[in-house]
């Protein structure tokens, strides 16, 4: 087989091609999510409810480089990294490092100068952090241990379909849009 006896065979449903973004975008859709054009879009969506803040620093994870204007994601993908963070640092003790919640497509498009490897800010390509419902964390401080209880877990909830997950290749991180329908799981599970 392709895979060591201790590798799940599932390790490359994790990877990125070139569906990951219209796949995002139509869940996207189907969520009727808008896409944040700029600051003061993010602003008037965080007066309706419809972007919560994320605290910079709790303990069980921190906010690494993101500007205060950013630091904003959807009710459903918070609840997604309190659950996550809460289950991570129960079993290993330490903190999710979270590198990139909402953005804009002006904050796009300057990313796209910068990263070549930036998704589009326009069309069906475009990335997911406009929604607000995506998050990265990185991998960067994280044991092999770490990384593939992630793995499991962002598999696990991606095979349900409450999250799109992937690992991106070019940055250590792992790139998780939560679905609206993650609300719903997580009533389930804590009735």
């Amino acid at each position: 087989g392709h895979f060591a006896a201790n590798e799940p065979p599932h390790l490359d449903v994790l990877v990125a091609n070139v569906t990951s973004p219209v796949i995002q975008n139509t869940h996207a859709d189907a969520d009727h999510l808008s896409r944040m054009l700029d600051a003061a879009m993010v602003r008037r969506f965080v007066e309706h409810g419809y972007l919560v803040r994320v605290p910079a620093s709790t303990h069980s994870w921190y906010l690494h480089s993101i500007s205060s204007r950013y630091r904003y994601c959807r009710p459903w993908t918070r609840v997604f990294l309190e659950r996550l963070g809460r289950e991570f640092h129960a079993k290993f003790g330490g903190r999710l490092r979270v590198t990139s919640l909402v953005r804009t497509v002006e904050s796009q498009i300057s990313l796209g100068h910068r990263n070549g490897n930036a998704a589009n800010a326009f069309g069906p390509l475009r990335s997911s952090h406009l929604t607000g419902a995506t998050l990265d964390i990185s991998k960067h401080s994280m044991t092999a241990r770490e990384q593939q209880w992630m793995r499991n877990v962002l598999y696990s909830l991606r095979k349900r379909g409450y999250v799109y997950a992937i690992e991106e290749l070019q940055q250590p991180t792992f790139h998780i849009m939560v679905y609206r329908n993650y609300l719903s799981y997580v009533a389930s599970v804590t009735r």
